[in-house]
């Protein structure tokens, strides 16, 4: 029938064939092989202005409808075949549907729909396939069902649906898959649903999002991956939910969602230990994660957000920082001090920020390191006001009581005040304040040393302790 045009429907069901049929660029109204065994179907250009069945067929060739332009649905469901099908280029309408189909491409893609065009969507749910689904390029104007699913390619693609267009939602929840499942670069309008999803590619990828784009959230709760989760450049509208996944890649990051964009990150009660998490140069505004989420390895450079859930103390928040694989990252101290700041807990954005000073001593030669121990037991690098105004108190008891033992010779006798120990110790501890004690007593010997011991320290001390009143008068 190749050419040919059918001005009425065909309906040959349950029937046998020896031959496939040809209705290469033939012309239909509505065609149904339902039923029906056939060594497979050669349809190429064909145009149907009603539906075309193959629901229930046992097909055991290469079904070849690249190019078919159908009015109404192509219906797959519960077909079961040992070849390829070719969709490629094709246009339908309606849906298609493939659900509970069992398809068995050997060594090509068990169905094959690059570039091709359904206008209401694909109905695949429990749909078992040996063979990459291969759907790049494909233009879907409702959803993509494939809830339940069976997809089979080990070592290989088991779903490619790279520079995919989905209206609405792509569900996938229930999926189990034996090699990757690769969803780069397309843009879904709706959610996409991995939930309860178990992928196993070791050693590789198992799920691939890389500079997709979706209208609202990755559902992901519950997803279970042997092989790598990777969201790298992805922009999701609205929150990537990984809450109780388990991601496991031994061989490097089990989730890697470097320049990632999200409104949230859900990864309460994720178990990442066979892996390491990169979330580098990705922007959440609120990330949920318990402290034991993070794994032994982390690299957190360039993470962006604005608040962090649950409100947990700062020392049970630095844990993951110190482990970061970069080694010392000065903006996650900073990004988390800005967090607490944001919540008003300036106490706590001091103590990250005091960690990170820490942190970076550790990487510093050791005369630095040095300056570094005496800065932090002295003012905690000036985080800690309290502790130099006890050592300022702590210099004005050695100074009183070593002038107390030994008084100064006057600067000019019989002129100036009467001396007092307090008072000069008291002088030459603060700056700027003038008791008049100082100029007019001049210490001899090592007494000269020590009250230039008091003045340089004076200098470091009292400015931190006016740095942090100003600072709590700043905040009230």
């Amino acid at each position: 029938m190749a050419y040919g045009t059918l001005t009425g429907p065909v309906r040959l069901l349950g029937c046998s064939f020896e031959q496939a049929p040809d209705l290469y660029e033939a012309r239909t109204r509505q065609l149904d092989f339902s039923r029906s065994c056939l060594p497979g179907l050669h349809a190429s250009d064909v145009r149907s202005d009603g539906a075309l069945r193959l629901t229930g067929c046992h097909l055991t060739g290469p079904v070849v409808l690249t190019s078919a332009q159908v009015t109404s649905s192509l219906f797959l469901d519960r077909a079961r075949t040992t070849g390829p099908i070719h969709l490629d280029g094709a246009r339908i309408d309606g849906a298609l549907v493939v659900e509970a189909a069992q398809l068995d491409g050997g060594e090509e893609a068990s169905l094959s729909a690059v570039n091709a065009s359904v206008g209401r969507g694909v109905v695949g749910k429990d749909l078992t396939a040996r063979g990459t689904v291969l759907l790049t390029g494909l233009r879907v104007g409702g959803t993509l069902d494939l809830e339940g699913s069976h997809l089979v390619h080990p070592g290989a693609e088991a779903l490619a649906a790279a520079v995919m267009t989905v209206d609405l939602d792509v569900l996938c929840n229930g999926l189990r898959a034996k090699g990757e499942v690769r969803f780069t670069r397309s843009r879904i309008g709706g959610r996409l649903n991995v939930e309860r999803a178990r992928i196993a590619n070791p050693g590789h990828a198992a799920l691939r999002l890389g500079g997709v784009t979706l209208g609202a959230e990755v559902a992901a709760t519950g997803l279970q991956t042997q092989g790598q989760v990777k969201t790298r450049g992805a922009n999701i509208t609205g929150a990537l939910v990984l809450t109780r996944a388990r991601l496991s890649h031994p061989d490097g990051a089990a989730l890697l969602a470097s320049g990632c964009t999200a409104a949230q990150l859900w990864l309460d009660g994720t178990d990442l230990a066979a892996g390491h998490l990169s979330l580098r140069s990705s922007t959440f505004t609120t990330v949920h994660a318990e402290p034991e989420t993070f794994p032994a390895k982390v690299y957190l450079d360039g993470l962006t957000y604005q608040t962090l859930s649950p409100s947990l103390e700062p020392g049970q928040r630095l844990a993951p920082l110190k482990r970061d694989g970069d080694g010392y990252v000065p903006h996650s101290y900073e990004q988390l001090a800005a967090a607490y700041q944001r919540v008003g807990d300036d106490a706590a954005a001091r103590t990250v920020r005091l960690a990170k000073h820490r942190h970076h001593r550790s990487t510093q030669p050791g005369y630095a390191r040095i300056w570094g121990y005496i800065q932090d037991v002295t003012v905690g690098y000036g985080f800690r006001p309290i502790r130099a105004a006890g050592w300022l108190l702590a210099l004005l008891l050695v100074g009183s009581c070593a002038f107390w033992l030994h008084h100064p010779a006057p600067s000019k006798p019989g002129e100036g005040p009467a001396f007092h120990p307090l008072v000069y110790s008291l002088d030459l501890l603060l700056p700027v304040v003038d008791f008049g004690q100082e100029t007019a007593f001049q210490p001899q010997s090592w007494y000269q040393w020590l009250s230039y011991l008091l003045i340089s320290l004076g200098w470091v001390l009292a400015t931190t302790v006016i740095t942090g009143i100003t600072r709590t008068i700043s905040r009230q």
